[in-house]
């Protein structure tokens, strides 16, 4: 038997033959391991999957806003898309996915729930919003024209000054908004708040405010939201009449009657607060040593003391007359 196999092994093809058999089989796995391993990782790869999320995506409206008002929508949703990863990557690059609203013009006013959902998606891929569904309120639109009210503190004019009527670019503004909102507008206006006492004019660009009854700021469309206010601040006059009155020592058996000649008023320029209670100046007639009719020239005094006076003196035509005894 040892022979035999002495003798297998000294044959030449037989040698050959086996040497053959297993430089094959060498060939085969090193081609597996450089090309068939590689295959299937390919294979792999195209079939694996994968997941992607993206925030903060906005919200496309579905409706005739220049008809309707939407409310309840939150402004973005996040997208979380799953599917072959060579799909998903192609997705996101692209970056044309939408997200938007059902048709809400269908629907009309009223509250509704709504089903949000994302455009131009591969059939391939699979998606899910986080919000999918939200509760809404659509409402009717509504448009006024309003006139702006100017809110201003004339105790922030210095005391000798007085504010004028303010003079607006615009008397009135457009506001838009739900019919809910526009009803509940109490008032629409401008502040005017000077950081100092004022003696010059005002000219300052402000934002229209509008507000409910309990001072709540609204939400609607104001056009145009900034105007502008020009108040003038002039120096503070006041015109009362002159009264004549009688002073001195009059003649025995003489009565006398004062005419104020002119307009018979008095201008005074001043601090307005001393001014408040003033509504006429007396003029003091010294009849001493008058015994015939005639006319006095007079200064006007105040009990106060006046920026200016306009007339600074008066004429009086003073009438005498003779009693009987």
């Amino acid at each position: 038997m040892k022979k035999k196999e002495e003798n297998l092994f000294e044959n030449t093809w037989m040698i050959r033959i086996i040497a053959l058999l297993i430089a094959l089989l060498l060939f085969g796995y090193v081609y597996s391991e450089n090309y068939g391993l590689t295959t299937t990782n390919r294979n792999d790869a195209i079939s694996t999957n994968r997941n992607e999320t993206i925030s903060n995506l906005p919200i496309q409206i579905n409706m005739d806003t220049s008809q309707y008002f939407l409310s309840g929508l939150p402004e973005t949703v996040v997208l979380t898309l799953s599917g072959p990863e060579s799909v998903l990557v192609q997705t996101l690059s692209a970056g044309d996915y939408n997200i938007v609203t059902e048709d809400l013009n269908l629907l009309g006013p009223g509250r509704h729930t709504i089903q949000l959902r994302a455009e131009n998606i591969s059939e391939n891929l699979s998606y899910q919003l986080t919000p999918s569904r939200v509760n809404v309120e659509i409402e009717e639109k509504v448009t006024i024209e309003s006139p702006v009210q100017v809110i201003f503190d004339s105790s922030t004019v210095d005391e000798e000054f007085i504010a004028g009527e303010p003079k607006l670019s615009k008397s009135t503004v457009i506001i838009t908004g739900p019919s809910s909102t526009i009803e509940r507008i109490d008032r629409i206006y401008v502040k005017v708040a000077p950081n100092s006492l004022l003696n010059s004019d005002i000219n300052v660009n402000s934002v229209i405010q509008v507000e409910d009854s309990n001072k709540n700021k609204l939400n609607v469309t104001i056009e145009p939201q900034e105007i502008n206010i020009q108040i003038p601040i002039e120096p503070y006059k006041k015109t009362v009449p002159l009264i004549a009155k009688q002073k001195g020592t009059p003649e025995t058996g003489k009565t006398y009657e004062f005419d104020i000649l002119d307009e018979g008023d008095v201008t005074i320029n001043g601090n307005r607060n001393l001014l408040a209670d003033i509504d006429e100046v007396e003029v003091e007639v010294d009849v001493t040593g008058i015994k015939t009719d005639t006319i006095v020239t007079l200064p006007i005094q105040l009990p106060f003391t006046a920026n200016s006076l306009s007339p600074k003196e008066v004429q009086v035509n003073v009438k005498v007359k003779t009693t009987v005894n």
